[in-house]
């Protein structure tokens, strides 16, 4: 099997980053829509969100439940948030962000009712960002994933929840080749988190990430990494493929940096550094 195989570099993506322009506001910069984790869990849903907002997303909007909608208004004032408690709710948002990127998964608890707004919002929204519970329950039927995937949509698994969707690739390959048989299988863009991240295109084209840190095994971590990515997707911005890249440096130039003792609310504060070491590379 012949892999093109790059490092991730900022030359890969640098040259097409997002910055914000002085004609910009907050709807050129893209909406984000997120699903909103279980009321345990509401913190993935706040790393995720202010990540996104600190990389330059311009407006996040977080989709409650009955439960979780003072959770969220007592803890994150920045973001918009809208109560939504059924289907028919959600089909209208679906109709009225669908120019949004949405993110789903995080917290969202591994359950049919998760699936189902997994399906709806996949089969209605062009960039969509999905990890954790949102890929797991599909593990009966992972087919019915795959057929919702798409060059535009992002799957961010870490290995075990890798081989939950992919429960016919051989776990005793090695990553380069799993990851490159699952972007044969569901033609879409795969994020697989690990010590050495690895980023594939839904042509097959594999980027290694080694710029990171073992701090980053930590709790939230890849809560804030969807954010991240979810900020660079979209109209005007990057490709899919191009933003996992980035996403991926950025998360792991920023652990490197501050060193131990790392937790997932510290790389949301040091995004802002990273950004002005990256507008420095780019000149």
């Amino acid at each position: 099997m012949k892999i093109n195989l790059k490092n991730n570099s900022p030359k890969i993506w640098i040259k097409k980053f997002p910055w914000k322009k002085h004609s910009d506001h907050k709807y050129s910069r893209g909406k984000l829509v997120i699903f909103g984790s279980q009321p345990n869990m509401t913190g993935s849903t706040i790393l995720s969100s202010e990540a996104a907002l600190r990389v330059g997303t311009g407006s996040v909007k977080i989709i409650c439940s009955k439960k979780t909608l003072p959770l969220y208004s007592l803890k994150f004032s920045s973001v918009l948030k809208v109560e939504i408690n059924n289907l028919n709710l959600l089909k209208k948002l679906i109709v009225s962000e669908k120019n949004s990127v949405f993110l789903i998964g995080p917290g969202s608890g591994s359950n049919n009712l998760t699936k189902k707004i997994t399906k709806l919002i996949l089969k209605n929204i062009k960039h969509v960002i999905i990890d954790a519970d949102a890929l797991t329950c599909f593990r009966k039927k992972p087919k019915e994933l795959y057929n919702l995937l798409d060059n535009n949509k992002i799957i961010t698994p870490h290995l075990k929840e890798f081989h939950t969707i992919f429960p016919k690739i051989n776990k005793k390959i090695s990553n380069y080749e799993k990851i490159y048989k699952a972007s044969e299988i569901c033609k879409t863009n795969i994020i697989l988190k690990g010590s050495k991240t690895l980023i594939s295109s839904p042509s097959g084209d594999i980027v290694l990430n080694n710029h990171a840190s073992s701090e980053l095994a930590v709790i939230g971590s890849g809560d804030v990494l969807c954010g991240i990515a979810a900020s660079l997707v979209g109209k005007n911005k990057l490709t899919p493929f191009l933003a996992s890249c980035a996403a991926v440096w950025i998360h792991g130039d920023i652990a490197k940096k501050f060193g131990p003792g790392l937790i997932a609310e510290d790389i949301v504060k040091n995004i802002p550094n990273c950004l002005r070491k990256l507008k420095k590379i780019r000149q």
